[in-house]
């Protein structure tokens, strides 16, 4: 971006000098609605590019396990493999996300405060919820 500045600025620096002689008028217009134009191709260019490569995900599974939302999803990226992320939600707020299941049944996630919750996904409970870290004296 910085390199970008170092062009335009002597590019516009040459525009104002052309400015002060009015048969340059056309010259300037003309650099002018180029250098736009190259801009905002480039823009586009880069935006269409960087929407081609994004992952897509469409959520596969859902469960709703004690005030809290679990959903399994399924996600393919510009290359490689698809995998399945699973996220937890409460009242539409992401908390956690795993990018994978250890077991076929549990899925731990950790929350901001530092609480670890184990869900068994297969009987659709909670199993443990507890402290860690530091405040775990």
């Amino acid at each position: 971006m910085i390199l970008l500045y170092f062009i335009i600025i002597p590019i516009l620096i040459f525009i104002i000098w052309l400015v002060v002689r009015k048969k340059w008028k056309a010259l300037l217009w003309t650099v002018a609605s180029l250098t736009v134009v190259g801009i905002a191709g480039w823009y586009l260019f880069l935006s269409f590019v960087s929407a081609a490569f994004q992952e897509k995900c469409e959520t596969v599974k859902i469960w709703e396990i004690e005030g809290y939302e679990i959903r399994e999803k399924s996600c393919i990226g510009f290359a490689g493999p698809p995998w399945s992320p699973i996220y937890l939600y409460q009242k539409d707020t992401e908390i956690d996300y795993v990018n994978y299941k250890t077991d076929s049944c549990l899925v731990e996630f950790t929350t901001e405060i530092g609480n670890t919750l184990q869900f068994d996904l297969c009987e659709e409970k909670m199993t443990e919820k507890k402290k860690t870290g530091a405040n775990n004296i």
